[in-house]
């Protein structure tokens, strides 16, 4: 098993799944790789295509939203990188 199989499986078991990398919103390409490391940018809290959470920690939402969208920002990351890396 690679390791991306084994990241993803170890995702599924927390409930999660990569999402389709999103498209570049504007100007700039959404990951890079150089040698062994891979530079992601422009991840946005996005589900489906749609902007889940538009706002600010803490006036607009609590601890737990937060979590939330960081969460999805980190599992959009991810999925940049698969692309990026085949």
């Amino acid at each position: 098993m690679s390791t991306s199989e084994e990241i993803e499986k170890k995702l599924e078991s927390l409930g999660h799944d990569l999402p389709q990398p999103a498209a570049a919103a504007a100007n700039y390409v959404p990951a890079v790789v150089s040698g062994k490391t891979v530079f992601v940018s422009g991840q946005l809290p996005v589900k489906n295509g749609q902007m889940q959470y538009i706002g600010k920690l803490g006036l607009d939402y609590g601890i737990a939203e937060g979590m939330k969208a960081a969460e999805l920002c980190a599992l959009n990351i991810l999925a940049q990188v698969k692309e990026a890396c085949g």
